[in-house]
């Protein structure tokens, strides 16, 4: 057997019929290194994105909502029903929440917002996320709210400013129904990195929300987090079986299921195309095999006089084509090391303003790359096998008398 691989790489290093270095077998190493280098890079960036994008929602929003089954609404806050949740295994964290959509009133502009009222204690992921500022105090001569920094971009203020808040539900006075409006001070700007979630979200604490909407001691609901995040959607099943019917629970995978599903479309179809690159440098070593059989016709006959089986020829095409399989799969992890280093370590490139993150992330994932190797080693295996069976087939006498 080694006798035959070192005949299969010489064949390799002098394709030519005069014995020569093929610039097609240069051509099929690179092919075969650049597609699978291209494909490894690629799913990385795309992989790194998808965990960046994961952590800044998850940043905002909880892994697991339960929430009223309309929609909307209020609850009564019943602690006996909040312990039994944190009672339940992988549940880590279980926040009362009052969420509600606002009007907010700036002296630049009129927006529309989403004011999520919260206990004291549970401010502790709100002031992770603070930029400026501070978080609301209750004993505030105003009352005061933390406002995502990209609404206050657009209403044009900044902390210790003051923002008008109007509520859609009327109150009842000497000139008939009119809208409930208070006025509370910025105490701070938060940034979650989601710039959907920080150009609509502001907090307050829910003794105000509850007061601005006339709910007493009612919450909209309660956000939950899971040990892992990949926990959540089977915590979500036994939320499931044991709410209450008014009750429904969604994880993040559920209210984020549109954005999440069209990055996994993206990678599916990325993944295909570069497939495609990876089969024509396979299909390249086919061609570059039909053609070292043809040059070496001479070189079969006398192996075959010496005493050489079909089956020993057909070996030493088979370990030809793994040979330049190997070199150009070298190729393209030595091509994805350049890569991942220089993306991680040297380079300086940002993405354009208009990204809210403009770094380029990186996620290595081992499986990915297993996939990818694995896969194009089979490829090349397969490639190898019509041209080695047609070099088994030739005629000793005649590549001789040629």
């Amino acid at each position: 057997m080694s006798v035959i691989r070192s005949i299969a790489w010489r064949f390799m290093m002098k394709g030519t019929e005069k014995g020569h270095f093929s610039a097609m077998t240069f051509f099929s190493w690179l092919a075969i290194g650049v597609g699978v280098a291209a494909m490894s890079g690629l799913l990385s960036v795309m992989y790194g994105f998808e965990n960046s994008l994961k952590t800044k929602v998850l940043n905002a929003y909880p892994h697991i909502i339960v929430k009223p089954l309309q929609g909307s609404g209020a609850l009564k806050d019943d602690p006996k029903f909040l312990n039994t949740l944190r009672s339940l295994a992988d549940i880590t964290r279980v926040v009362p929440y009052i969420e509600t959509e606002m009007i907010l009133q700036s002296h630049v502009r009129t927006l529309g917002g989403v004011i999520w009222g919260l206990k004291t204690e549970d401010f502790d992921r709100v002031k992770k996320g603070l930029v400026e500022g501070e978080l609301p105090s209750v004993n505030a001569a105003l009352p005061e709210v933390v406002m995502g920094k990209e609404l206050a971009h657009r209403l044009n203020i900044s902390s210790g400013d003051k923002v008008k808040i109007i509520s859609p539900t009327a109150k009842v006075g000497f000139m008939a129904a009119v809208p409930k409006t208070e006025t509370f001070k910025v105490s701070g700007l938060y940034a979650s990195g989601h710039y959907e979630f920080d150009e609509q979200y502001l907090y307050m604490p829910m003794e105000d929300a509850q007061d601005i909407l006339g709910w007493n001691e009612a919450v909209s609901g309660y956000h939950i987090w899971t040990s892992t995040l990949d926990q959540a959607d089977e915590v979500q099943k036994t939320l499931t079986l044991i709410l209450p019917p008014n009750l429904k629970a969604e994880s993040w995978s559920v209210f984020n299921a549109a954005l999440f599903q069209s990055l996994k479309l993206e990678q599916y179809c990325m993944s295909t195309i570069l497939s495609f690159a990876i089969l024509i440098a396979v299909m390249n070593i086919v061609i570059t095999l039909m053609m070292h059989v043809t040059h070496k016709r001479k070189n079969i006959g006398v192996l075959r006089a010496l005493g050489a089986s079909k089956a020993q020829i057909r070996q030493v095409f088979v370990w030809q084509g793994t040979w330049m399989g190997l070199v150009g799969l070298v190729l393209g992890a030595v091509l994805t090391t350049i890569f991942v280093l220089y993306i991680r370590y040297f380079s300086q490139y940002q993405l354009p303003d208009i990204y809210y993150d403009r770094t380029i992330p990186l996620d290595l994932r081992p499986a990915s790359f297993l996939m990818i190797f694995g896969g194009a080693i089979l490829l090349i295996y397969l490639a190898t096998l019509f041209p080695s069976l047609k070099a088994a087939r030739l005629d000793p006498i005649e590549a001789i008398r040629e």
